[in-house]
């Protein structure tokens, strides 16, 4: 059985108190407590001992270390890796872990920004969970562990839950902005149409009806780009929100367009196994009751979400290849016709509506798809197979 991140790693730097001998006594080692697991005076005594030499870390060094590393994240336009460090840093919640572990200073930010330079695929991260490997490893709890694998459950799965908030709150932010902007080109051209209707009337060679459906359809554009606006102000500060970011911070730039859709459908074999072996609340269980009746709840929200994630991909992929094409082709077609007088204006104006619409349709799919993975992704445990 494989966790995310070893904790055999952590036993081999601390072996001296760490007596685990593989993988497969991670999960029996937390089911069931022993007396010999509770410390005696002397080892009581030499812990206290330990943290007066170490005593806890400045708030102001871990501050102006994790703001400056948060500015120099948001000088380029927002990922969702640079997203989600920004909330390892920020979260008042896992703040509070970084002060109770004694790793509240500037070497964790430091840390967690060498990390993140590794990451190599923009549209995927793995920083909540690197982020809860760094807090476990420097932490000075380390030192006399006498619970470990309840403590390295309860914090990772932290770590995991403020991950998966903001990845989904990230997509809908980035998606809602470039439908905003979508709209405000579908706004130009209306109006520029409109202003045409004008002219056209004027000269005569429009009646007073054509005039009148071409403003109309630019009203209705107008009207979905103020709820468009509106929707891009709340997804944003949703996520400022999670990432505790205000004043300048907040003015964050946005990506102009959503990830791309994948290439290839999303294909896992044994996704259940695989999050059986890495949910941490299902391996946290004790009793082998619970254990059970756990195991149904993973595997069950394991293929609701896969089956989630298919589906928003074959959506969102039926919609980029088929419909947003054929929307062109008949918009193209209708202004060819309308110029030779074969069409009126309300078809032309009908078919203006359905282009729109199409494209507005498209950005929903693909953001339906991207937070479908991230949801999978939390119902896996934090991370997909490769």
């Amino acid at each position: 059985m494989k966790l995310p991140f070893p904790l055999a790693e952590v036993a081999a730097r601390h072996s001296k108190w760490l007596l685990m001998a593989g993988t497969a006594l991670l999960v029996s080692a937390c089911s069931a407590t022993e007396l010999a697991n509770f410390p005696d005076t002397n080892r009581v005594v030499a812990r206290a001992d330990y943290l007066d030499r170490k005593p806890l870390p400045a708030l102001s060094d871990y501050q102006v270390a994790a703001q400056q590393r948060v500015r120099n994240l948001l000088t380029r336009p927002m990922t969702v890796g640079a997203a989600v460090e920004i909330a390892m840093l920020n979260t008042p919640h896992l703040q509070q872990v970084y002060q109770s572990q004694q790793i509240w200073d500037e070497d964790l930010v430091l840390a967690m920004a060498e990390a993140a330079a590794t990451e190599t695929d923009v549209n995927h991260t793995e920083m909540d969970w690197t982020a809860a490997r760094l807090a476990l490893m420097k932490s000075v709890n380390t030192v006399d562990r006498f619970d470990f694998p309840k403590e390295y459950f309860d914090t990772v799965e932290d770590f995991v839950e403020v991950g998966e908030d903001v990845r989904k709150a990230y997509f809908a932010a980035v998606a809602a902005q470039q439908l905003q902007n979508m709209l405000e080109h579908a706004a130009t051209a209306t109006q520029a149409a409109a202003e045409l209707a004008n002219a056209q009337y004027q000269a005569g060679t429009a009646n007073r009806r054509a005039q009148a459906l071409h403003h109309m359809t630019h009203a209705e554009v107008v009207k979905a780009l103020a709820h468009a606006k509106l929707e891009a102000v709340s997804t944003r500060e949703t996520l400022n929100r999670l990432l505790g970011l205000w004043g300048d911070d907040a003015n964050w730039t946005a990506p102009e367009t959503l990830p791309p859709l994948p290439e290839a459908r999303p294909v896992f074999d044994g996704l259940e196994e695989f999050a059986l072996e890495r949910r941490l609340d299902h391996l946290s269980e004790r009793k082998s009751w619970a254990l059970w009746h756990s195991a149904v709840d993973v595997r069950s929200e394991v293929r609701e979400n896969y089956a989630a994630l298919q589906i928003h991909y074959d959506i969102a992929k039926y919609q980029r290849d088929t419909v947003l094409p054929l929307s062109d082709v008949v918009l193209g077609e209708t202004q060819l016709e309308y110029n030779g007088m074969l069409m009126g204006v309300y078809d032309l104006i009908d078919d203006t509506r359905g282009q729109v619409e199409a494209g507005r349709e498209y950005v929903a799919a693909l953001r339906d798809y991207w937070i479908a993975e991230a949801e999978l992704v939390q119902s896996v445990g934090g991370a997909l197979p490769n």
